[in-house]
């Protein structure tokens, strides 16, 4: 049996994706051009995956959404943006954290989070926009996102991390590990699904295979391929960024 939250969260999505639906239907006469496309990046701790979201996102000329959906749950929910940040970076230690009591004192819990991330999450997709993370992937769906997951294997993503944050191999694979943990539980968490799912994916890339650049060309290959109309010039673009 699901847990009441489990619930919550089934029907928040519910709920928003039927306000969305109806806005759409009350809008599909209009002559407004279609909206900018909408994609979503899962990503291994090294993976090259934020590297891939925002030069996609240069690409398509949208905004890559990062950082900026923390801000805006915050702002929505009229809460410090530091409780929604740790909230979001320790979901699964949060209960045995100080920030747990603090968060609880703000009336700012898992719930109230959940409620405001899937409706930015939502605000977002009506916009367009590469949006890293957070599940996004299993907010919107195929029917609202290109889903992309991008992995690599632990010794890569080390050496990559390793480079970036001046570790030394061992403590880069510890890193990579942690994190890599705590987004996966944080998936479970909150959506109740497995980040390492391939069918809840459009696209999976091993970037131990691609580069970014590379990374970045097969997946606009891989919307124009599942229907999406790019601008002409997209691929011109890709070179000139690169």
């Amino acid at each position: 049996m699901r847990c009441n939250s489990d619930r919550l969260i089934e029907a928040l999505i519910a709920a928003q994706m039927m306000e969305y639906q109806l806005q759409q239907t009350e809008t599909q006469n209009d002559t407004k051009p279609p909206a900018p496309p909408v994609v979503t990046v899962s990503r291994n701790f090294g993976a090259l995956g934020r590297e891939v979201a925002y030069l996609l996102a240069d690409c398509l000329e949208v905004h890559c959404c990062d950082g900026y959906i923390l801000q805006e749950v915050a702002r929505r929910a009229d809460v410090d943006a530091a409780l929604v940040k740790a909230l979001d970076e320790h979901v699964s230690r949060l209960e045995s954290h100080w920030w747990g009591e603090l968060l609880q004192r703000n009336t700012f819990n898992h719930d109230v989070y959940y409620r405001y991330l899937v409706k930015v999450v939502l605000s977002i997709s009506r916009m367009g926009g590469v949006i890293l993370g957070r599940g996004a992937h299993i907010i919107l769906g195929k029917e609202k996102a290109f889903r992309v997951r991008i992995t690599g294997s632990l010794k890569q993503c080390a050496k990559r991390v390793a480079e970036r944050e001046h570790l030394d191999l061992e403590q880069a694979r510890r890193r990579i590990v942690e994190v890599d943990h705590e987004r996966a539980e944080y998936v479970r968490r909150i959506y109740g699904s497995g980040v390492d799912d391939a069918c809840m994916y459009d696209l999976v890339l091993n970037s131990d295979r691609y580069n970014r650049e590379q990374m970045v060309e097969l997946i606009l290959i891989a919307m124009q391929k599942s229907g999406y109309v790019l601008a002409d010039d997209v691929f011109t673009s890709l070179r000139q960024l690169a």
